[in-house]
């Protein structure tokens, strides 16, 4: 099948490049005492990390129960949860799922530990967490130094299996590479490395210090004693992480048709907010110059025709550039994978 052939609105991803993100992102870990353990947020296709996996991935990084659910179904056997669980069926879950694979979560919270602990002991087996510490985005996690430590000497006394430490600088992914830039990447880096510091001199053991992402994955993934990194973009690609400077190829696309002009300088294509995200910008048109996609509505894509020489037909598809992929994907049940114009494999998106 062509790819113009395809029922619209339909999510592409260009094969090509996405190998390529794939081989770039593996060959700066390769040789590096530093590991990836990728997102699977981003793309939410268990292929998908297998393939990265395959390239050198130690394992998946995820956001819910639900996709390290997904990841444990698929035979994916070392997961770290880079999020916070609380309540008895959530932490239920989390124990049970941790029966099947190598299952790491996020905690912040001193009840949460106990919680935790409460569930281990009935269980008769130890369960695994990592300490969240804050590193500037004011999410989630503890404040580095003194109380990331007493929140580890708490998971350790109450018998869970304290594995090391995360923190997202997610407030630094949005700034395009500089100088300034990189030294607050190492700055966190930094702090993360102290506390570990901190606590292995209590004589608890460090196995993993877990930060980074696609923005910043070359800064921190450099640091000495940081041992993982969380990028996940980077396979699939972006306008948004492009804007930002980043190195890797866009590969991910929605094809959507023309469905109406009512007049020469605006047309109408089939595909609105609950087909692409636009939280973040409005996706940029390929290919086309002199078309800009200007409003999302439900279901509807709102052109203006800017070049009196563009000419657009009813049915005719076009592709849009993917402008923020992790809440575009979530939209979508399946993914085209293309090659040269031609559909080569079809990805199922898991929910």
């Amino acid at each position: 099948m062509r790819a113009h052939e395809i029922d619209t609105p339909a999510l592409l991803v260009d094969l090509d490049a996405m190998e390529s993100n794939l081989q770039r992102m593996a060959g700066f870990f390769r040789d590096q005492p530093t590991k990836l353990r990728p997102h699977f947020k981003n793309h939410k296709v268990p292929m998908l990390a297998w393939k990265q996996m395959e390239a050198g991935a130690i394992g998946m990084t995820c956001a819910t129960l639900r996709e390290a659910e997904i990841l444990v179904d698929h035979g994916v056997r070392s997961i770290l949860i880079a999020n916070e669980i609380a309540g008895e069926s959530k932490i239920k879950q989390f124990a049970d799922l941790s029966r099947h694979a190598d299952l790491m979560v996020a905690v912040d919270h001193e009840r949460v530990i106990s919680d935790i602990a409460c569930v281990a002991r009935k269980q008769g087996r130890p369960l695994s967490v990592v300490v969240d510490i804050n590193v500037g985005l004011n999410r989630c996690g503890v404040q580095p130094g003194q109380p990331a430590c007493r929140l580890a000497k708490s998971a350790v006394e109450q018998g869970l299996r304290f594995r090391g430490l995360m923190g997202y600088e997610g407030q630094l992914q949005v700034l395009a590479p500089s100088d300034e830039r990189d030294e607050r990447v190492r700055a966190v880096a930094k702090s993360l490395v102290d506390s570990r510091i901190l606590i292995e001199r209590e004589g608890i053991p460090i196995e993993i210090v877990s930060t980074g992402g696609t923005g910043t994955y070359y800064v921190s993934g450099a640091f000495p004693g940081v041992t993982e990194i969380q990028a996940g973009s980077y396979l699939l690609m972006d306008t948004l992480y492009v804007n930002r400077g980043s190195p890797f190829t866009r590969a991910l696309t929605l094809l959507a048709s023309v469905i109406s002009q009512p007049e020469p300088h605006r047309a109408v294509i089939d595909c609105g907010m609950k087909e692409l995200s636009a939280e973040r910008g409005l996706s940029i048109v390929k290919d086309i110059e002199g078309l800009e996609l200007k409003a999302l509505h439900a279901e509807h894509g709102l052109l203006e025709v800017q070049n009196p020489r563009v000419r657009l037909e009813m049915g005719q598809k076009i592709e849009l550039w993917v402008h923020y992929s992790d809440a575009t994907v979530n939209l979508h049940h399946r993914m085209y994978g293309i090659r040269k114009g031609e559909v080569e494999d079809v990805f199922r998106i898991e929910h």
